[in-house]
C-alpha cells in the first residue's frame, strides 16, 4: 500500500508517464479513474500535457515543454525533501 502522497508527488508521477495510455498511468500512479481524470484535466488545461490520438483509436498523454520544465523542478524538490519516487 502506498503512503499518502501530496499533489506535487502525484503530478510528478503522472508527468513521468510520457507516452502512456490513461490505464497505464492509472495503474502506475495507483489512482482511481476519477482521480486520474481530475489530474489530467488540470494538467491539460494548464498546458503541461497533451492528449494525442493513436492510430488504433486509443489516446496517449504527451508531456509539453512546460510539463518538462515542471517535471525537472519537481524532481529537484522531491530529491531535496527525500521523498520516494516510484520510477520505472
Amino acid at each position: 500500500m502506498l503512503a499518502r502522497r501530496s499533489m506535487p508527488e502525484i503530478v510528478h508521477e503522472i508527468l513521468q508517464s510520457e507516452g502512456k495510455r490513461k490505464t497505464q498511468i492509472m495503474y502506475r500512479t495507483a489512482l482511481t479513474h476519477s482521480q486520474l481524470m481530475r489530474y489530467l484535466d488540470v494538467l491539460v488545461k494548464r498546458g503541461l500535457i497533451q492528449k494525442q490520438s493513436e492510430g488504433n483509436g486509443g489516446t496517449v498523454c504527451r508531456i509539453t515543454e512546460n510539463g518538462r520544465e515542471l517535471l525537472k523542478h519537481l524532481s529537484v524538490v522531491i530529491k531535496y525533501l527525500g521523498i520516494l519516487s516510484y520510477d520505472d
